[in-house]
């Protein structure tokens, strides 16, 4: 039997996306709206974590909560959605009871982490079927390029030394993430095949949580720590640690990761026991981590810790023989999901696709051709069902683009001002759709939502 999860939100679009990402995951998910919704749900079958906003249209979350915390036992796991800096609520949530949290707007891949962490604290691993295959897309596609068969020959290399340090960078949207996927199958394949592999969004995590978030803590080690929690760096003991975006993590929390690294070992916080693990830490970032660190902003030692091995993945548009390869592969991956026949990609849409430079790279493609198979009437997908942004991001114009007109006099703008432009454009391309922007820029929702205060974007 797979694990259950409820799902209680007045938000329906964030549910129909939460229980598509969830299913295809391997679990058994069910929806509510309100609280009466809720309640008949949860009688009806108890399921293993219950998800559940805070403020919803017929009362306040919180009271179903408490209500389901008082069931002997207390066998369901509880998110708590709370609004973005919203600490009160949250901590509120904790002394009622719940296991973790969750701030507006929820990012899928953070709420796939929290419940793969409350199904391993509360001992239900063996009840979790995760589909890893749907989670990573498509299967694998032997590359046609020269550049992207190097990396693979890399991984492969690195995949005999199952502890030492992997350093990802590229662009936004290249495959960091699959990459680091496909390390630790090559890893642990043949020695465990339920190796954990653990997810970590550095830009994601709140900055005052970071360290419980990865160390965990101890009963009482702060005001609000009713009880002991398993940081996600023990979770991942005997498999992968994916620190995503790692040069967004706190310079405070850089220096102790750095100190883990070179000891694995650490203390949850409030406890005195120090715990040895054994894992692999892969890191990635889009960033440039030579230029952070020279800017203080990046700790050289800990880019050196972990960049033992690193390993650059080219851009789309450098490996344009890869396109064709990656598109059929993509193609028949959403057909089944879809439920269509087999689908062909046309001479024409393939041609669209290759001259097309992607700058959202890999991630654009697989987006523009779930897109054009879900609009595909008939069984071959044409040109007319690869839909791509008209002089969007990354097509190439003259020597000034229409989004960032040249100054009075000639002169090159600002870089604030032509980043300015140029995230309003993006904006506008997506028709104001901030989810579908930040997607297309390759940064997390939160991020994004920071840029547009810094930069004065309403």
């Amino acid at each position: 039997m797979n694990a259950s999860v409820l799902i209680v939100d007045d938000e329906r679009v964030f549910c129909m996306l939460a229980e598509e990402a969830l299913t295809s995951e391997g679990f058994e998910v069910r929806t509510a709206d309100t609280l009466r919704k809720a309640r008949t749900e949860f009688n009806a079958a108890t399921p293993d974590v219950l998800v559940l906003d805070r403020r919803l249209p017929d009362g306040d979350g919180i009271d179903f909560l408490k209500t389901v915390r008082a069931q002997e036992p207390p066998s369901t796991a509880i998110l708590v959605v709370t609004a973005y800096g919203d600490v009160e609520n949250a901590v509120e949530a904790l002394k009622a009871g719940a296991s973790d949290y969750l701030t507006k707007p929820v990012q899928l891949t953070d709420l796939i982490v929290k419940l793969r962490k409350v199904m391993e604290t509360r001992g239900l691993r063996d009840r979790l079927v995760l589909a890893r295959n749907s989670a990573a897309g498509p299967p694998a596609v032997e590359p046609e390029s020269a550049s992207m068969r190097a990396v693979l020959e890399r991984l492969r290399d690195v995949s005999q030394s199952p502890l030492t340090p992997v350093f990802l960078r590229g662009p936004s949207g290249v495959g960091k993430q699959r990459a680091a996927e496909m390390l630790h199958a090559l890893t642990w394949s043949g020695l465990d095949a339920d190796a954990p592999f653990v997810e970590v969004n550095c830009a994601a995590l709140p900055e005052d949580l970071v360290e419980s978030e990865l160390f965990g803590h101890e009963k009482g080690a702060f005001t609000d720590a009713r009880m002991m929690r398993r940081g996600l760096i023990e979770l991942a003991a005997g498999g992968t640690l994916f620190l995503d975006e790692i040069t967004e993590l706190p310079l405070r929390s850089q220096a102790k990761l750095l100190k883990f690294l070179d000891a694995m070992r650490f203390r949850r916080l409030g406890g005195q026991r120090e715990i040895a693990v054994e894992l692999r830490v892969v890191a990635a970032t889009n960033q440039d981590a030579e230029a952070l660190v020279k800017a203080g902003r990046f700790r050289e030692d800990l880019y050196h810790r972990l960049a033992v091995f690193l390993v650059t993945l080219p851009p789309l548009a450098a490996r344009r023989e890869d396109v064709p390869g990656l598109a059929r592969s993509f193609v028949a991956f959403f057909a089944e999901r879809v439920k269509k026949r087999p689908l062909a990609l046309s001479a024409a849409a393939l041609d669209k696709l290759m001259a097309y430079d992607h700058p959202g790279n890999v991630r654009e493609l697989r987006n523009v051709v779930e897109r054009a198979v879900i609009l595909a009437p008939g069984p071959e997908i044409s040109e007319t069902e690869i839909v791509l942004p008209d002089r969007g991001p990354g097509r190439s114009g003259g020597d000034h683009p229409s989004w960032m007109p040249p100054a009075a006099d000639g002169s090159p703008p600002p870089l604030e001002a032509v980043e300015r432009a140029y995230v309003a454009h993006v904006l506008e391309v997506f028709k104001g759709h901030r989810t579908a922007a930040a997607q297309a820029l390759g940064i997390s929702y939160p991020t994004f939502l920071k840029r547009l205060r810094e930069l004065q974007i309403d």
